[in-house]
Order: structure tokens, then C-alpha cells, then sequence
């Protein structure tokens, strides 16, 4: 899984991905690793993201606008 939504909003902020990893403690190639989806964020590091970009619903930036209509669909039943 790719995150063009973190990305997105990683720009929104002004946040690169150098400054992400410091905030986050792992090197920028982990960070661009999990970005591109190569490797998978751990709960504590998507946790930590949400809190660093102001993300209020993690789910935003995790899965793919169709999954999440998905999602609503079942929470409104």
C-alpha cells in the first residue's frame, strides 16, 4: 500500500520526509520505505504521524477512499 494521502498531507504541512524520520527516530530511507510501501508502519509510528500532521482519523491517510466509504457503510448500519 502506497500513502499518496500522507504524502498529500505531509505537504499540506510543510513536513518532508527527512524531518518525519527525526520526529519519528528511524532514518529517512525507513520512512521513504514505508511511504512507498515497501516495508509497513508499526501502530506506534502511524500513531505518531496522526499526532505530528494533525491527522484526526487515522484511517484517512491508511486506506483508500473506497475502503473507507466501505467502512462508513457498515458504521452507519
Amino acid at each position: 500500500m502506497k500513502f499518496y494521502k500522507l504524502r498529500a498531507k505531509m505537504i499540506e504541512k510543510g513536513m518532508t520526509q527527512e524531518k518525519l524520520a527525526i520526529a519519528l527516530k528511524i532514518a529517512p530511507q525507513t520512512l521513504n520505505a514505508k511511504i512507498n510501501g515497501r516495508t509497513q508502519f508499526t501502530l506506534e509510528e502511524l500513531l505518531k504521524v496522526t499526532s505530528i500532521l494533525g491527522i484526526e482519523n487515522p484511517t484517512d491517510i491508511i486506506f483508500t477512499e473506497k475502503f473507507q466509504n466501505e467502512i462508513n457503510e457498515v458504521e452507519e448500519r
